[in-house]
């Protein structure tokens, strides 16, 4: 959930298992470490792609959890079972009318700055992510922050607003960090901040654009007094230091790995996993929950805004081909026609009558409905994303079963971000994420993402979304995620293209005694490296 999720590249999500070994056909963690953990060492971290922000409100992309979950942290983040948990609050409640939430702050909280966190800080953080974050309109209804006290924070709502709250603003892929308050109100441009500071075990040092990001652990971090829990309980930093290397080919990450340059590497592929688990200096993970792919559209403008065109593509897909084309190990893919995680308790054959993967006969009878003549129709890639890439092949290939003309436009990455926005330029894109619940897909289904010129709206998903942000039963929930996977099957607002599970590795001598390299987006807490 995880999100973006829009390179195909972050994944969130996992279920706890025991072995140091890869076990195909279940999702596994890397094994408890044995004896007391060692304070020390440089770990030195493979990244496939770069960085490109250090501003994590303001954007959902990857790698930046990866780096900056280690810096900052929010009032709320995810639990080994992916439900939000507390992180800075120490406690939360909610009126009954829902339309107020008192936040209570944890006492003596330091900044890396040395500032104690008080509630002015949140208030400022979170008028700055309203704003700039993608995310952000999730907080549409709040009408005013009060602060009591410097370590109270009331939210007050126009409309009830349900516990979904809770993952809004603690969900990795664009969470409402917390800064200082000066440095949130003086940043006002997305994207760029004036200071990274923030209140984790590590703090950052320096980034060197397209080379590598370094952090130093912070001495003074405040920990909670709980169990850890992933990304929220007691956070340990026990590395002096943690360098995320720029690495964008796989063989190269590996080769490191392998060498010892680099002691975790992400984004392995699959197929190195049997290769990797018979080395004995190395440890293969496998990533979970399932990672979903999906196809994106311009809904505003050219073909792709025709119903019957969007239509025929949903017919023509078939996700057993893609996922074939995704992966190199049948193990590391699925076919689900749920637009939640096969893992997720949102997880629903809700609608897939709508769903008819492979279906060449009736794409051509969409085609028809929409008098397409051949013209060209566009899928933009990353010319650096191999999985991107694959995926837009095996589409090609399908779509001219059904006289669908499919065109590959392949960009580096800046112009990617900057056409898929721009209603003359985009048709097709492929994302990819992990979503564990149906509030989720709003901030990429509002009408605003990921332009308000190509993005998809409807009355009718606007007010199930409605509904899921004020509601707190989870049978209501869940009934209304189903109706969201109708409307999602029935406009074809995205088309599902079957999941994926990834692959992280290490070095045998990195100890990961909690289990989070299993857990989607990287998460060294606790990590440590043994003599």
């Amino acid at each position: 959930m995880v999100r973006r999720r829009t390179l195909l590249s972050g994944v969130v999500g996992g279920i706890a298992a025991t072995s140091l070994n890869l076990h195909f056909g279940g999702l596994v963690q890397t094994a408890l470490a044995a004896g007391e953990p060692i304070k020390g060492g440089t770990l030195n971290v493979g990244l496939h792609i770069p960085l490109t922000t250090l501003d994590w409100q303001s954007t959902v992309s990857h790698p930046l959890p990866h780096v900056m979950g280690h810096v900052f942290e929010g009032l709320f983040g995810f639990g080994k079972d992916f439900n939000a948990e507390l992180e800075l609050a120490e406690s939360v409640e909610a009126a009954t009318d829902g339309k107020t939430w008192t936040i209570k702050l944890r006492p003596g909280v330091k900044f890396h700055n040395g500032e104690m966190l008080k509630s002015s800080d949140v208030k400022a953080s979170l008028e700055r992510w309203r704003t700039v974050g993608p995310k952000g309109s999730g907080l549409n209804t709040l009408g005013s922050i009060d602060l009591p006290d410097d370590l109270t924070v009331v939210m007050n709502f126009d409309e009830p607003m349900g516990r979904f709250l809770l993952l809004l603003l603690g969900s990795d892929e664009n969470k409402a960090v917390i800064m200082p308050q000066a440095i949130a109100e003086a940043s006002t441009t997305p994207g760029q901040l004036t200071e990274v500071v923030g209140t984790g075990p590590y703090r950052f040092v320096e980034y060197k654009e397209d080379q590598y990001a370094r952090l130093a652990r912070f001495d003074d971090y405040v920990a909670r007094d709980d169990g850890p829990n992933y990304q929220t309980g007691k956070k340990v930093g026990n590395l002096d230091e943690i360098i995320f290397w720029i690495v964008p080919e796989a063989t190269t990450r590996v080769a490191g790995l392998e060498s010892g340059e680099y002691d975790i590497i992400t984004e392995v592929p699959d197929g190195e996993a049997t290769r990797l688990e018979g080395n004995p200096d190395l440890d293969a993970i496998k990533n979970g929950p399932g990672v979903l792919l999906y196809m994106m559209f311009n809904h505003k403008v050219g073909p792709t805004s025709q119903l019957n065109i969007r239509k025929a593509i949903q017919s023509l897909i078939d996700p057993s081909e893609i996922a074939a084309a995704a992966v190199s190990n049948p193990d590391f893919a699925l076919t689900n026609p749920s637009i939640y995680a096969p893992e997720s308790a949102y997880n629903t054959d809700a609608g897939s009558e709508l769903y008819t993967p492979g279906d060449i006969d009736k794409a051509k009878e969409y085609l028809a409905e929409a008098n397409y003549n051949g013209e060209p129709v566009t899928i933009q890639v990353i010319a650096t994303n191999s999985l991107q890439n694959r995926l837009a092949v095996a589409i090609v290939e399908q779509a001219k079963r059904a006289g669908l003309n499919l065109e590959i436009l392949s960009y580096d990455l800046a112009t990617w971000v900057a056409n898929r926005r721009d209603p003359e330029k985009l048709n097709i894109y492929t994302s990819g994420g992990y979503w564990v619940d149906p509030s989720l897909w709003n901030a990429e289904f509002n009408g605003t993402f990921p332009s308000p010129e190509v993005g998809f709206i409807s009355d009718a998903t606007e007010k199930i979304f409605n509904e899921l942000s004020a509601e707190t039963e989870f049978e209501k929930r869940k009934a209304l995620g189903e109706d969201l996977q109708r409307e999602f099957y029935s406009q074809v607002a995205m088309v599902n293209l079957g999941y994926v599970y990834r692959l992280v590795a290490k070095r045998s001598n990195v100890m990961d005694p909690d289990g989070n390299l299993a857990l989607g987006n990287l998460t060294l807490n606790g990590v440590y490296l043994d003599a």
